[in-house]
């Protein structure tokens, strides 16, 4: 199958290579002309934490080319599914736009956004596509223009989001259906040594990954630390936990179910990820903007929603809203 990834960030380019190394055709779309142009000249590399051997492509194994001519590309050359691998406000500010002349055509669409709402937005926008949110547990950071580091396994669980089951896609085998497209991606991903799946479920695992996202990223990016550092001061353990416990009761106010053991769990992750730099730090520290508004923010729309208040997650937005405010 033909995939297209849109973004060639640390995400993009890990799916990108693994796949392309794995039979897949790849059309990775980059933000920048000069990342294009290295990739095609040097290739691509996925390179290994725990040291294993890198996987080293060559320029002609992944097609690279600037995100500007998506478009017109694949009006002439459809692939079958469009992977959406930037950030959520990259999706809001650029993407969107990148996809308008696109915007009756039944494309099909997998988004790896953090946080909450952009589904909705795409299915608006988009009325002919077919959309699926995707939630991985994977980590990897970008080197430099051609190289990832994959830094932690994980998963990927792709479904459509509100209370949709998978399973009518699995049991259709019309490809208007788009049922055999998307097993063909999770197949192809599985054997690109991925823990890919479909699932009925991936409201709740969306609502997971951003209970833990909106405890963990937040606070290295004030703190500037790595994860496992939260877990060494008892203040910061305290601050952490009363976060935790005003998200979770935005959740129970929403009607929105999240396991009990999940305080367990922001700490495992904190642990499994201990020297790992957050997106959100990364995006603090290169003066970039975060994705606060739709991590933490979520929270507060959910609350209002809920008819609670939210203080320390309007707070947090502030705070990181504030760092690259500019001086008008």
């Amino acid at each position: 199958m033909k995939v297209d990834i849109i973004g060639a960030g640390s995400l993009g380019m890990l799916i990108a290579g693994r796949l392309a190394a794995a039979g897949t055709e790849i059309r990775l779309w980059c933000r920048s002309r000069e990342q294009s142009e290295a990739l095609e000249k040097k290739g691509l590399v996925v390179s290994y934490e725990d040291g294993r051997e890198p996987l080293k492509l060559a320029g002609d194994q992944v097609a690279a080319e600037p995100a500007s001519g998506f478009a017109g590309a694949w009006l002439k050359e459809p692939g079958q599914l469009v992977v959406l691998a930037v950030k959520q406000n990259a999706l809001q500010e650029s993407v969107l736009q990148l996809l308008t002349p696109l915007k009756d055509e039944p494309l099909r669409i997998v988004c790896l956004q953090n946080g909450y709402g952009h589904i909705g937005l795409l299915q608006s926008r988009f009325p002919s596509a077919e959309i699926w949110a995707a939630v991985t547990t994977e980590a990897a950071k970008r080197k430099n223009l051609i190289e990832v580091i994959h830094t932690g396994s994980g998963e990927i669980c792709i479904g459509k989001q509100g209370g949709q089951s998978s399973g009518a896609y699995l049991a259709d085998q019309t490809e208007e259906s788009g049922g055999p497209a998307i097993r063909s991606f999770v197949e192809a991903l599985n054997t690109a040594g991925f823990s890919a799946y479909l699932s009925n479920e991936v409201d709740n695992m969306i609502y997971r990954k951003l209970l833990i996202n909106a405890v963990i990223n937040p606070l290295t990016a004030i703190w500037r630390i790595p994860n496992g550092e939260l877990l060494h001061s008892e203040k910061r353990m305290h601050l952490m936990k009363a976060l935790y416990d005003e998200i979770t009761a935005v959740y129970e106010a929403c009607g929105i179910p999240y396991d009990r053991g999940m305080w367990e769990k922001v700490m495992e992750v904190c642990l499994n990820t201990a020297a790992n730099t957050s997106s959100m730090l990364a995006d603090v520290m290169a003066a970039r903007p975060t994705e606060i508004r739709w991590i933490n923010g979520s929270i507060v729309d959910l609350a209002q929603h809920g008819g609670v208040e939210a203080p320390m997650n309007v707070m947090i937005c502030r705070l990181l809203e504030g760092m690259n405010a500019k001086e008008g």
